[in-house]
């Protein structure tokens, strides 16, 4: 009599499971708009915490795609109540790189002050921009557009806009204080500019030994919106195969690289790791959560040449990397895939945290994307906890010295990347030809200044996880 009832039992779960199982599924018996049903049938086949998505009798099938979309994203899902998922209405616009159709040409860090004035830091400039015509450089801080103070309203003409005079300062060592200069600088009307993600790369000679460094401010395979587009890949191939050819040491410049590309990443991992490690499972993309079915193993010797013959993998012990508080996603899947095969080193700050990759999704009328996040990244020891993101082995601020509440403490003097007196580079070095002391790169003499950092115009371009581009 026991056995029938711990059956009975059993058979009255497994209906209870398939109930509620029906009540995760679309509702048939309501009409859901094109839109709606489109969104939920995507979601629940690829996000990343489907299983976590309301019941079908506790949805909105009324609610605004936008509004609809957001019902359906998990407490798991980013950080601090903004998820990394989201939607976009892309009708009758025409998709392209974050403000790349349209800029001054510069990268900056923001710095609002007690009298709600805004000052922006210039963090780098692109080539061929109206910012480089116009001679602002790495270093200098914008305070007036047009003989205007920027403010919390106006800080947005930064990003693009008719010609104009930038009012810049500079900071007097004597004083340790910030001086707008006398002078203006004239810079052309924002247009297209090419953003190539290789910004920079040199070769150093220290004690000894051949270094190579390369700043890869993003990982993006080419200039087009087009898959058979490699130009910045076959770019990174050239150089493995040709400038950095026979180097000793690497120091890989990843401070303001925010993410991109799964195979962009996986390309470098090819590039950087023993030769001996080629072969082996790189790591794995993790489609459902806590479940180890639902893995793609990947390995990176594939990616190397990729038919561009001149790629060619260094055979690194160690990898030397800077980051900033900037550092992310694909940035930080190239750390963790490395870790397991090679020392890695990082310089600077610590990184955000995103451990998740995302993929987007288009409706068929085209007036929609989707972007969930559909899987976390694993490394080949199958660690993913850097949600609270890398800390440095050596940390030092990059553009700035805060206290603990934020404030900036100290502004240290910006050089042009590559220059071996840049704060981050310098310390690289110095690890690697013996020269280190414990107080490399600390704090200059430079007075306290009254401003915390708000924001960075890198952080709109950021993507809200790796970007999975490689076929499961």
């Amino acid at each position: 009599m026991k056995h029938i009832i711990y059956y009975s039992f059993f058979i009255l779960c497994l209906f209870l499971n398939a109930c509620d199982d029906d009540k995760n599924e679309p509702k048939e018996d309501v009409e859901r708009p094109e839109t709606i049903a489109w969104i939920e049938d995507g979601m629940r086949e690829h996000y990343f915490w489907r299983e976590e998505i309301k019941k079908a009798d506790a949805l909105n099938y009324n609610a605004t795609p936008e509004t609809f979309f957001a019902s359906l994203l998990s407490s798991k899902d980013g950080k601090k109540g903004n998820p990394y998922s989201y939607i976009e209405n892309i009708s009758g616009t025409t998709r392209g790189a974050i403000r790349s159709d349209y800029t001054y040409g510069f990268e900056c860090c923001l710095v609002g002050f007690q009298d709600n004035r805004i000052g922006a830091r210039v963090l780098y400039v692109l080539p061929d921009s109206p910012a480089s015509s116009g001679k602002l450089k790495r270093g200098d801080w914008i305070f007036k557009i047009n003989g205007e103070y920027l403010t919390n309203e106006s800080v947005e003409t930064l990003f693009g806009g008719e010609a104009a005079e930038f009012t810049v300062a500079y900071l007097d060592p004597s004083d340790g204080k910030l001086h707008l200069s006398p002078d203006v600088l004239y810079i052309d009307a924002a247009r297209a500019v090419e953003d190539n993600p290789v910004f920079h790369h040199d070769i150093f000679e220290r004690a000894g030994k051949k270094i190579g460094y390369l700043v890869y401010n993003h990982f993006t395979a080419g200039k087009e919106d087009e898959a058979d587009d490699k130009t910045y890949d076959d770019e990174l191939r050239r150089l493995s195969g040709d400038f950095f050819d026979g180097v000793d040491e690497f120091i890989l410049d990843l401070r303001y690289n925010n993410g991109g590309l799964l195979s962009s990443a996986q390309l470098l991992c090819a590039i950087f790791t023993p030769s001996d490690k080629l072969d082996k499972d790189f790591g794995s993309l993790q489609y459902k959560y806590n479940d180890p079915k639902t893995r793609y193993y990947f390995k990176v010797n594939e990616t190397l040449k990729n038919g561009n013959p001149t790629g060619k993998n260094l055979n690194l012990k160690r990898l030397y990397v800077l980051t900033s508080s900037m550092s992310a996603s694909s940035s930080e899947a190239v750390i963790n895939l490395l870790d397991p095969f090679m020392e890695v080193i990082i310089i600077g700050e610590t990184t955000v945290g995103k451990n998740v990759g995302s993929s987007e999704y288009e409706s068929d009328d085209k007036a929609w994307i989707m972007h969930p996040i559909i899987c976390q990244i694993l490394n080949s020891k199958g660690f993913t906890d850097y949600t609270d993101g890398f800390k440095p082995d050596y940390p030092k601020g990059e553009a700035f010295d805060y206290d603990e509440e934020g404030y900036i403490e100290d502004i240290p003097v910006l050089c042009d990347l590559g220059n071996e007196n840049e704060r981050l580079l310098k310390i690289a070095l110095a690890l690697i030809d013996g020269s280190y002391t414990e107080d490399q790169g600390t704090r200059s003499s430079h007075t306290p200044v009254s401003g915390k950092k708000v924001i960075s115009s890198l952080d709109g371009k950021a993507t809200n996880g790796v970007v999975i581009d490689v076929e499961p």
